[in-house]
């Protein structure tokens, strides 16, 4: 009995890990302490649970939004009295363009935003302006090469292919300054060719239907009894 005990004794010593192995493998152990979660700080102070009570002794949104947009105008207040009268030392005399100066750009610049409209630049030329450069011939010819970018009273070209104003401005230069030469070329005047006024005559039209008035006699004469009896 007492060999069988050592035995199995020793038997159970030498192969415990074995045993131990087995036994977790058929019978798994947990934990007695359940997961452990960590608290938020900042989550626990915007919980709604934790919020207080609110008795109408803070700034709402509306109020907010008011109180932002005075802020904006005391600030351009602020900039009016003390930083534009700083911008007087940089005035400079308006010289009036020469009468050689026949080119009249436009464009447009949107104040603190990007916008693609800013880069396109409108050339205007004076009908006069052209006359004191072509004789009669020529200016016949310049009238057909531009075609319907003459209205009757100026030349207008406008572009905006290029990612910049001065760009635009360079090539509206350019085109102006090739027509120019094409018009004065003597190897064909296009005197034959008569001038196409489809477009300023649609123009004019539509001009004239703009200014009409509704004719007095299609007028209707007043009702009787029409007043509200008080």
């Amino acid at each position: 009995m007492i060999s069988m005990i050592y035995l199995s004794s020793r038997f159970s010593q030498r192969n415990l890990p074995l045993f131990r192995l087995t036994l977790c493998r058929h019978f798994p152990t947990f934990s007695r302490r359940g997961p452990s979660r960590r608290r938020d700080p900042v989550a626990e102070l915007y919980d709604i649970e934790n919020m207080p009570v609110y008795e109408f002794d803070a700034m709402t949104k509306p109020g907010f939004d008011i109180f932002l947009a005075q802020q904006e105008v005391r600030n351009y207040l602020r900039k009016t009295k003390y930083e534009l009268p700083q911008l007087s030392k940089f005035a400079e005399e308006f010289i009036p363009p020469s009468p050689t100066s026949i080119l009249c750009f436009k464009n447009s610049y949107y104040i603190g935003e990007s916008s693609p409209i800013q880069n396109k630049v409108v050339l205007t030329i004076e009908l006069h302006s052209i006359k004191a450069l072509l004789t009669q011939k020529q200016l016949h010819k310049f009238v057909l090469l531009c075609g319907p970018r003459f209205n009757g009273i100026e030349f207008k070209f406008s572009c905006d292919k290029f990612p910049h104003a001065n760009q635009n401005k360079k090539y509206l230069s350019d085109l102006v300054d090739k027509l120019l030469e094409e018009a004065k070329k003597e190897d064909d005047k296009f005197e034959d060719i008569p001038m196409d006024t489809r477009h300023i005559e649609k123009r004019l039209k539509k001009k004239k239907l703009r200014g009409l008035k509704f004719p007095v006699e299609w007028y209707r004469p007043p009702a009787k009894d029409t007043k509200v009896k008080t």
